[in-house]
């Protein structure tokens, strides 16, 4: 009898070791329980339990797969418009830079660009039955001179452009988001925190290691190889800066004259054919000076093939302002300004790689605090609205 039990416990124990080194592929449809000779009820319910649970965790894992896709959308469509405005910030650094490249007059090349720019305004508003004299005598008076100073920017831009790379003039011009914290604060009165504080210091600093002064650089620091006259002579290449930074103070008080023109519920269209209206009036001016009284285009023609592609990649900028009120409208203004920003990249990037003009350590240094500093004064602005939001 002892030896009967006995083996019948070996066979017992040697069925349950063959039952545990079974294929895991069809592990969850066995239960070692099942095998025993005795079944009590507890353990069927806890059976019944366990196949329960495997199912709602194969439930529960595509609910997380699920929500992981979703989450991933949602990210994406809460970046869309840093998207747009990386993209928007490209198109136009490189279509300016293209420009250049072909040696045609940029006012020449623009244009086309106003052409086509003040004629789809114009059709928007006559087609939208708007009145194109908004406010009263002050805001007419403060449109007047908001247009006069944004187009002012805009020249100035380009301008400068012929006297400096494009590294050290998009850096430059884009202090305009510390001058527009500044007079924001005079403006608005708005009171001055220790990240505007910072991200001046930041700024100013950037734009000397961009512009070397003599006095505190050594004349080996600007030697670089230049790729035309006006950029290698040291006094045109101040001229270039004075002007990039007198494009940013303009862009700067154009702005903060847009933002008191659109509380005043002026259109934006409005403003818009104001400022390509004016831009138009004076290109074509110094078109007809350059051709009537000048006779720059006496001996040779205007309208060669480098003309018409450059005029062609001017176009590219109407995308790029289209794509930038989309962002706008998608996105906190602080941020897009930050996303704008990369504007200094792109420009590093074109100038190094396809010009014989190439960057030094000083100005990769001032590239990257005034970037610093526009960085800083985003996460604050935004900052600032959230918590006025939760107040609220």
């Amino acid at each position: 009898m002892t030896t009967e039990n006995s083996t019948r416990t070996e066979s017992l124990s040697n069925g349950n070791d063959k039952i545990l080194i079974i294929d895991p592929l069809i592990e969850p449809l066995i239960v070692t329980n099942e095998f025993n000779e005795t079944t009590e009820p507890h353990d069927k319910l806890y059976r019944f339990g366990s196949k329960c649970e495997s199912i709602l965790t194969l439930n529960a894992t595509k609910q997380d797969q699920t929500a992981t896709s979703s989450t991933c959308l949602q990210i994406a469509r809460r970046c869309t418009g840093i998207f747009y405005a990386i993209i928007g910030s490209c198109l136009f650094t490189c279509s300016g830079f293209l420009i250049k490249q072909l040696r045609v007059n940029f006012f020449d090349a623009l244009l086309v660009r106003f052409v086509l720019q003040t004629s789809i305004i114009f059709a928007f508003i006559f087609y939208k039955k708007m009145k194109f004299i908004h406010g009263t005598p002050s805001l007419i008076c403060l449109q007047i001179a908001r247009t006069i100073i944004a187009c002012s920017g805009l020249l100035l831009f380009y301008a400068s452009y012929l006297y400096i790379p494009l590294p050290d003039l998009t850096t430059c011009r884009y202090t305009q988001v510390i001058w527009t914290a500044i007079l924001a604060m005079i403006v608005f009165r708005e009171r001055i925190s220790i990240a505007i504080v910072l991200a001046i210091i930041l700024t100013l600093t950037g734009v000397v290691f961009v512009a070397q002064p003599t006095f505190l650089f050594p004349p080996v620091v600007n030697q670089t190889k230049i790729s035309n006259d006006l950029e290698s002579n040291p006094s045109y290449h101040i001229l270039g800066l004075c002007l990039a930074l007198a494009c940013a103070l303009s862009i700067s008080f154009s702005m903060v004259f847009n933002k008191k023109l659109i509380v005043s519920k002026i259109p934006q269209s409005i403003i818009m054919l104001e400022f390509s209206l004016l831009n138009l009036c004076l290109l074509l001016g110094y078109h007809f000076y350059n051709r009537f009284v000048l006779l720059k285009y006496a001996n040779q023609t205007m309208f060669t093939w480098q003309y018409f592609l450059a005029a062609s990649i001017s176009l590219i900028q109407v995308l790029s302002s289209t794509i930038n009120q989309c962002a706008m409208k998608l996105e906190h203004p602080s941020i897009i300004s930050v996303a704008q920003s990369s504007d200094m990249i792109f420009a590093i990037g074109l100038q190094n790689l396809f010009t014989n003009v190439k960057s030094n350590r000083f100005v990769l240094i001032g590239s990257f605090l005034v970037t610093l500093s526009i960085v800083i004064v985003g996460i604050h602005k935004f900052w600032k609205d959230q918590k006025k939001q939760r107040q609220t």
